[in-house]
């Protein structure tokens, strides 16, 4: 009805107010009753109409059918938010990997009036991080469709794998670097085994010799080491023997070579069930790199094998930003 209409009778629906360039809200929410002072402003707000709860309505209202899809999809590890302008937040209550199934997610948004969205496949998040939102179309939505939802949602749309306490060992390598001709850069990558919590337990340096660095990585799985990153030395230079010091120890290489820039002389084998990376030298200067995206998804738990890497080359060229953002970027993501 009409606004003027509307006077003493109860908001059926939340009123949004936008002032560009500095704010979003609700500046009449839900079961509101209308009062004469409120009539001026809704007019200023460009509503000349409302929906207003008059009788017996038949349905769910906006803010339940959202509850409802949300109930539907969520997992461990998450929470919700309240409804806000007929809108549900899904946020992450751990730090981890978020997956989402893409197949299930579209069979979702081809329900009628049913809107779900989420970030990316494999983005990482930390606590309280927004990772998806729904809410319908209209004002109401039918029980036979939530029922669809459910069904849907029942099938497993998203998750999240918290991030495994985990310890690494670092092997830099280098000639120059062990007669100390050249500093030691490697304290950007203990930095970032802190900044994932990981537990370093040991750091060695070693000459381009494939028997110490054979020795120092078993030295470091023998210490615990559940991941040995070895730094710099997989070029195709004569001096660089990082590849053979790995192949020694009796891992298996699983891939060398990943079309991912920066990172791309990558290398990834496993011994006894545990990793060894060999990370290029763009580690000590790049921010972000394969090691970054193939660290995380060990340590969300996935067994990491070379088709995943193929699908990184979709996402895996780093646009190098002035300003970084990652991992609000397409950096990674993969398919």
């Amino acid at each position: 009805m009409s606004v003027e209409e509307a006077q003493g009778l109860v908001l059926a629906h939340d009123i949004t107010e936008i002032v560009p360039g500095k704010r979003k809200g609700v500046a009449f929410p839900k079961g509101k009753v209308i009062e004469k002072e409120d009539i001026p402003r809704l007019l200023d707000l460009g509503k000349r109409h409302l929906y207003v709860f008059e009788g017996p309505v038949e349905g769910l209202h906006e803010d339940e059918a959202a509850v409802r899809i949300v109930r539907a999809i969520i997992n461990d590890h998450m929470e919700y938010t309240l409804p806000r302008e007929g809108k549900v937040v899904i946020k992450s209550t751990v730090k981890g990997l978020f997956y989402v199934n893409t197949r299930h997610l579209f069979e979702m948004n081809r329900i009628k009036d049913v809107l779900l969205s989420t970030v990316p496949n494999r983005h990482p998040v930390g606590v309280g991080d927004e990772v998806a939102a729904a809410r319908i179309i209209p004002l109401y939505a039918q029980e036979r469709q939530l029922k669809r939802v459910e069904r849907t949602g029942a099938k497993g749309i998203i998750k999240i794998s918290p991030f495994k306490s985990m310890k690494v060992g670092l092997v830099a390598t280098g000639n120059e670097v062990y007669s100390g001709r050249v500093q030691d850069g490697s304290s950007t990558v203990e930095e970032k085994f802190r900044g994932y919590g990981l537990d370093m337990v040991g750091k060695r340096i070693v000459p381009d010799e494939i028997s110490m660095i054979r020795d120092a990585i078993r030295d470091l799985l023998d210490s615990g080491a559940d991941i040995v990153v070895t730094t710099a030395g997989l070029s195709v230079d004569p001096d660089d023997v990082t590849r053979e010091g790995i192949e020694a120890t009796g891992a298996e290489v699983l891939f060398y070579g990943a079309p991912v820039f920066p990172g791309a002389m990558f290398l990834m084998a496993r011994l006894e069930g545990r990793y060894i990376l060999g990370a290029p030298a763009c580690v000590y200067h790049d921010k972000y790199t394969v090691l970054d995206l193939v660290l995380m998804r060990i340590m969300a738990g996935e067994r990491v094998i070379r088709d995943d890497m193929v699908k990184l080359s979709y996402g895996g060229f780093c646009l190098h930003c002035p300003e970084c953002h990652y991992p609000m970027c397409s950096f990674g993501k993969g398919v």
